[in-house]
C-alpha cells in the first residue's frame, strides 16, 4: 500500500515538452466539508496522496490519519468483434490509462487539450446560495467557480491556468433557467451540484497514453462529481463519488463492468482485513486487532471501520436493485492471486476469477481454518461475506488469515454501453468511529452509516434529516417458518427485500397488516439473511437467522 512514487510527478517543470507529454498531472483537490477529507485527482484517481502534505483520505478530519491510499475506476467490455477493451488505474507508477479532458469528434484526446482540462472545479452550496440572492450578476460579483464552471456554451469557462475553454457538448451540469441549453451565469444560472460541497472534473481513457493496462481503450469519457453534506448527523461520515460514463466511440460494448479499486490502510499498512456486505453492495475495510506484536505493527486505538458502497449501478430500476457483480481481494505479489499485469488480469478480477481464469472459491470450513480463496470450495462471486463478530460466518477474522496489505476491487454486474450512450455509477465512501479489531469487531456500525448514505441519495439530505427515530422490530430471530417485521412508527408505505449472504434476492411471499409484515421463509435454506426495508424517507437493514 505505501509505495514509492516515481520522481516523474515532481520533475514535470524541468523536463522537455516531448517527455512531459507522457507525464501525468498532479492537480488534486479535496472534499473537506464534513468529517472526511477525501481527494480527487484530475486523472480520476481518488483517495490518492502524492506527498506527506496531501493525505488521500483523512478520518476523522483533523487527525492526519490517512485511511485509504489510492482508489480508481476500472472499466472493461468486449466490442462486436470480440476484442477486449479495459481501462484501469492502480498506483500510477506502472502506467497511465486515464487523462483529464473530454474526447474530440474522433474519440481521442491530445496532450494539449488534456493540459487545458487539467483542473478540478470546486463549489460550495453556500456560494451558490449567496449568488442566487443577488439581484444583478456581473463578472466581478460572480464567484469564480460559478463564473468559470465548464457548462455547455459558457463563454467565461476557464480551465488549467485560466485558459479559455470552448465547450460545445454537455459537460458539467447546471441549472438552465431559460431552457436554451447554454450555461449563462450572468443570467443567474449556476452549477447543479449535489451535496453542500462538490468537486467536478472530466477524464477519458483514449488520451496520450494507455499504459496501465496496455489494453485497447474503450473511447469513454467520464464526468465525475465528488460531493458531501455537512448536517451534524451520520451523513457527515459519507463522501459520494458520482460517475457518468459516456461512450464516445462507434463501438457497442457488451459484457461491460465498472468497478472501484482500492487499497485500504485503516490501521498500519500491514494490519488490514476486508469483507463484504451484500445488502449495501459494500466492501468493508477494517483492522486485524488493537495493539501490536512481533511481525504485526498493530493499530491505533481510534482506528475506524470504513466501507465502499455501490449506491447506484447500471441495471438499477427504481427500488429494484441489481446485486453487485463481484468483490475480491488480491495480493501484492506475482502469484495467480497477485498484481495484474495484463488486460485480461483486470478483466478477470472484475469477474471474481484469478489471473489464470480460475474462479475464486469459498474454502471456509470453520474458525482458525485458513482460507486461500482458491481451491476445493464452491465458486463464489464475493469473498468474506460474513460478519466477523459471528465465528460461524466466513470472514478474514474467522479464517485466521494473516493480516496485511490488501488490494480489492468491487464491481458492477454486466451492462451494455452503446455508441453515444451513457451509464451511471455512484459510490459512497462511508466511515464509522472506532470499532476495535478481531476478534469481536462487528459490521453493524458501518452498515448504519451505509443506510444513511443510501437514504440520503434516494431522498435528499433535507428529507432524511427530518426523519423521526424508527422503532422497527423483527421477530422471532432465529425464525423457522414465519418472520414478522413491525415497521413501528413509520406511516409510509414501504417495501421489503430479503437477501442471502451471497447478495441474491430471495423469493419471499409477504403479507401486510397495518405496519406489520409477515414473511414466509419456510422454503429458505438454513442460514443468515439480510432484510432490507425501504420507504419514502428511510432505509434500514436487519439481520436474521433461518433455522
Amino acid at each position: 500500500m505505501i509505495r514509492q512514487l516515481t520522481g516523474m510527478f515532481f520533475l514535470f517543470c524541468s523536463v522537455s515538452i516531448s517527455v512531459s507529454a507522457q507525464v501525468p498531472f498532479t492537480t488534486i483537490d479535496s472534499v473537506d466539508v464534513n468529517n472526511i477529507v477525501a481527494t480527487m485527482l484530475v486523472h480520476g484517481d481518488i483517495l490518492r496522496s502524492f506527498s506527506s502534505g496531501t493525505e488521500g483520505c483523512i478520518f476523522p478530519r483533523g487527525t492526519r490519519q490517512n485511511r485509504i491510499y489510492p482508489g480508481a475506476l476500472w472499466l472493461s467490455g468486449y466490442d462486436a468483434g470480440g476484442q477486449l477493451h479495459v481501462a484501469a488505474q492502480t498506483y500510477r507508477y506502472a502506467g497511465n490509462d486515464y487523462w483529464p479532458g473530454p474526447l474530440d469528434a474522433s474519440g481521442s484526446l491530445d496532450y494539449a487539450t488534456s493540459y487545458n482540462w487539467a483542473k478540478i472545479w470546486k463549489v460550495n452550496r453556500s456560494d451558490i446560495q449567496g449568488f442566487r440572492s443577488m439581484g444583478i450578476h456581473t463578472t466581478s460579483n460572480t464567484p469564480s467557480m460559478i463564473l468559470t464552471w465548464p457548462g455547455k456554451g459558457n463563454v467565461y469557462a476557464q480551465g488549467n491556468g485560466g485558459v479559455t475553454l470552448t465547450i460545445t457538448t454537455d459537460m458539467a451540469p447546471f441549472v438552465d433557467l431559460n431552457g436554451n441549453g447554454i450555461y449563462e451565469p450572468l443570467q443567474g444560472e449556476y452549477p447543479d451540484i449535489k451535496g453542500d460541497q462538490a468537486l467536478w472534473c472530466v477524464f477519458s481513457d483514449n488520451g496520450p497514453t494507455h499504459t496501465q493496462t496496455n489494453s485497447n481503450p474503450l473511447g469513454v469519457e467520464i464526468h465525475a462529481m465528488s460531493y458531501a453534506y455537512k448536517r451534524g448527523t451520520l451523513i457527515d461520515n459519507v463522501v459520494y463519488y458520482d460517475y457518468t460514463i459516456v461512450n464516445r466511440s462507434s463501438s457497442t460494448y457488451n459484457n461491460c463492468r465498472a468497478g472501484i479499486w482500492s487499497d485500504p490502510g485503516i490501521g498500519s499498512s500491514f494490519n488490514n482485513y476486508v469483507g463484504f456486505d451484500s445488502v449495501h453492495r459494500m466492501a468493508v475495510l477494517y483492522c486485524y486487532y488493537i495493539g501490536s506484536s512481533v511481525g504485526h505493527p498493530g493499530s491505533y486505538v481510534d482506528d475506524p471501520i470504513m466501507g465502499i458502497s455501490l449506491v447506484s449501478l447500471p441495471g438499477d430500476v427504481g427500488a429494484n436493485y441489481v446485486p453487485a457483480g463481484s468483490f475480491i481481494r488480491y495480493n501484492n505479489d506475482a502469484s495467480i492471486m497477485g498484481d495484474p499485469t495484463a488486460d485480461t488480469d483486470y478483466y478477470n478480477y472484475m469477474r471474481a476469477t484469478l489471473r489464470n481464469g480460475q474462479h475464486f472459491t469459498n474454502d471456509f470450513v470453520g474458525r482458525n481454518i485458513a482460507s486461500q480463496c482458491y481451491g476445493s470450495g464452491p465458486d463464489c462471486n464475493y469473498l468474506f461475506t460474513g460478519d466477523p463478530s459471528d465465528t460461524t460466518q466466513w470472514s478474514e477474522c474467522n479464517c485466521g488469515n494473516d493480516p496485511g496489505e490488501r488490494q480489492c476491487i468491487l464491481s458492477s454486474n454486466d451492462f451494455t454501453l452503446i455508441p453515444g450512450g451513457s451509464q451511471h455509477m455512484l459510490m459512497a465512501l462511508v466511515a464509522a468511529d472506532s470499532a476495535g479489531g478481531c476478534p469481536g469487531i462487528s459490521f453493524d456500525s458501518i452498515k448504519t452509516v451505509a443506510d444513511t448514505a443510501w437514504a440520503v441519495y434516494a431522498n435528499s439530505a433535507e428529507a432524511v434529516s427530518n426523519i423521526a427515530q424508527q422503532t422497527a422490530i423483527i421477530y422471532p430471530n432465529p425464525a423457522h417458518d414465519k418472520l414478522y417485521f413491525d415497521a413501528g412508527s413509520s406511516a409510509n408505505e414501504g417495501s421489503i427485500n430479503v437477501y442471502n449472504v451471497l447478495g441474491q434476492m430471495m423469493n419471499t411471499p409477504i403479507r401486510k397488516s397495518g405496519n406489520q409484515y409477515v414473511l414466509d421463509i419456510s422454503q429458505f435454506p438454513g442460514g443468515f439473511y439480510n432484510l432490507l426495508y425501504r420507504n419514502s424517507t428511510t432505509q434500514q437493514a436487519y439481520k436474521f437467522v433461518k433455522q
